[in-house]
């Protein structure tokens, strides 16, 4: 049988190897170095000279690091710091470099973009006229009036290379399919980097009948009386005028609108009753198109004098009308 002898120093070389392919396989093979990247919000540092404002300024940049895998586990973009100084900057273009600090351990391999190419401008301001339009078509039959704006103008400030070619801010208001007034709070669509007192205006878009109108009155028309002892006093139509909507030839024939006949058999009290309005031919609409009658009862007395108005049967001939 061969037996080997090892000498002190062929053990400690054994050792030292023995340790060192542990660390390799710990450190590399287990713990290996990897890149990875991440997006990173830009700030802005140093006082901006007085006056001027920048362009060129990315939301954020792109980091590359590299690390141990366990240095690298758990790291969010906001473990980082990405900064541009703006300190001392002139109007006109500048270039200026991006900060980057990473957590400990990780080192920052690549910046993207790695330089800005800032450009400064004088900051002014100057008095905005505010004007609406409108897009689309109200109703058909409806018309549009020109627009109200309030206030009529604001005050804007931004570069003066944006600004002073710009003469008036725009609205612009949806009025599709619409048949009544539009009033809304609407934001100032602004270029970048300007900003506007106030903001946001008031804006009305008056939308009225396309055809003319007339105020007509009201007259009643019933049927029937109040169960005895009671006789009708009067009847009262709320509004007693209307608002009627048809060609210039029809409204010059026409002096009143007719209710539809509401009966009022055997009322014992003062009631009010919804009635439609008849639409007369020719006549494109009647706003409201109902009204509410209100009929006055009074029992009736042996000397009693006649009603303060005396009750028609109103079923009798009216204005030429179109059933609706």
């Amino acid at each position: 049988m061969i037996r080997l002898k090892w000498s002190k120093n062929t053990m400690l070389l054994l050792s030292v190897l023995l340790a060192l392919l542990l660390w390799v396989y710990v450190n590399i093979v287990q713990n290996p170095v990897k890149e990875q990247e991440f997006r990173v919000a830009l700030e802005t540092r140093g006082e901006l000279p007085q006056g001027l404002t920048v362009s060129g300024l990315p939301k954020s940049v792109t980091v590359r690091v590299q690390g141990k895998n366990t240095q690298l586990s758990g790291i969010r973009s906001a473990d980082f710091q990405a900064y541009v100084d703006l300190g001392n900057i002139g109007e006109g273009e500048n270039s200026r470099p991006v900060q980057v600090s990473a957590p400990s351990g990780l080192q920052v391999i690549q910046v993207n973009p790695a330089r800005l190419n800032l450009v400064a401008e004088r900051l002014i301001q100057k008095q905005l006229p505010v004007a609406a339009a409108v897009k689309g078509e109200p109703l058909s039959g409806y018309t549009a009036l020109e627009p109200v704006v309030q206030p009529t103008a604001v005050l804007v400030r931004g570069p003066a290379k944006v600004l002073q070619d710009l003469k008036k801010l725009e609205l612009t208001v949806d009025i599709t399919g619409t048949s009544q007034n539009i009033e809304q709070q609407l934001m100032i669509p602004l270029p970048a980097g300007v900003a506007a007192t106030p903001d946001r205006v008031k804006v009305l878009v008056p939308v009225t009948r396309a055809l003319p109108s007339r105020t007509l009155p009201v007259v009643p028309r019933y049927s029937g009386s109040p169960a005895d002892p009671y006789q009708l006093l009067r009847v009262i139509p709320q509004p007693a005028t209307v608002q009627v909507y048809a060609p210039v030839e029809v409204l010059q024939n026409l002096d009143i609108i007719n209710t539809e006949t509401i009966r009022i058999d055997g009322i014992t009290g003062d009631v009010i009753k919804e009635a439609r309005l008849l639409l007369p031919a020719g006549v494109v609409d009647i706003i409201p198109g109902k009204v509410e009658l209100a009929f006055q009862v009074k029992p009736k007395q042996p000397a009693d004098p006649e009603p303060v108005e005396k009750p028609q049967d109103n079923t009798g001939p009216a204005a030429p009308e179109v059933q609706p």
